[in-house]
């Protein structure tokens, strides 16, 4: 027997669509890349998500390869990415920075070698020095060294490093320091001084300019009412010996 379907009333689709509330809008969907498993990018993540939430919007995160990430964000691909330094608008004309930071990177290298000494972009000129391909700031501040290594993702890097295939490898202390624990490598050693501690940033494609200011002043009230410090703490372990 042919099944037969009920037929619904012109009358309860007019209903139905007028029930909808009066001047509710439609969600708005952000697909933000966010390329590093580290604790501070859990961290960043967690912070978007929370402003998301807040301001009806839609996160999505999305993990391209890092050299590919702000590319896809500069042609509309993708929509935003973070957590990165300041200033990359200037190669990335499409990308608008929310300008309040979500923290600091520090920037530094890691060694087995307990006698090498850093103190300086400049005293990297006699290692063979290794960094994640896409980290621009390591991309324009190492111009001179024995030999340069890029690698796909912080588990090459280190793996690069502890095989005694490079000196130093580049990468934030708090990445570094998760990678360390994930491989349980010992022996190596974040060198201090760092060579840089830089506020970084959310960047979005600039069809979403009008998210900027919603953002900025959501970020501000995550710091004010303690819900960025309890993230914090809750997320990123201290340093080893703190």
């Amino acid at each position: 027997m042919k099944k037969r379907y009920p037929i619904i009333p012109a009358m309860a689709i007019y209903i139905l669509f007028c029930s909808w509330p009066v001047g509710a809008e439609p969600r708005h969907s952000l697909r933000i890349n966010c390329t590093t498993y580290s604790p501070y990018e859990v961290f960043f993540f967690r912070l978007v998500e929370e402003i998301g939430s807040r301001n009806q919007l839609l996160i999505e995160r999305n993990t391209p390869p890092a050299g590919r990430s702000l590319i896809h964000v500069n042609q509309g691909i993708d929509d935003g990415d973070g957590p990165r330094v300041e200033g990359l608008s200037s190669a990335y004309p499409n990308l608008i920075c929310v300008p309040e930071p979500f923290g600091d990177f520090i920037f530094g290298a890691f060694a087995g070698d307990r006698n090498i000494r850093i103190d300086g972009w400049s005293s990297l000129a006699d290692h063979n020095v290794a960094y994640i391909h896409g980290w621009k700031i390591f991309e324009d501040q190492v111009t001179a060294a024995k030999s340069i290594t890029r690698v796909k993702d912080s588990e090459q890097l280190f793996m690069l490093l502890n095989a005694g295939r490079a000196d130093i490898a580049l990468v934030t202390k708090t990445a570094g320091y998760a990678m360390m624990e994930k491989l349980n490598l010992k022996g190596i050693r974040f060198i201090e001084p760092p060579l840089a501690v830089k506020p970084n940033f959310l960047y979005l494609h600039k069809r979403h300019r009008d998210l900027v200011p919603k953002i900025q002043q959501t970020l501000l009230d995550l710091k004010r009412d303690g819900t960025y410090q309890r993230l914090y703490h809750e997320i990123i372990p201290p340093f080893p010996g703190k």
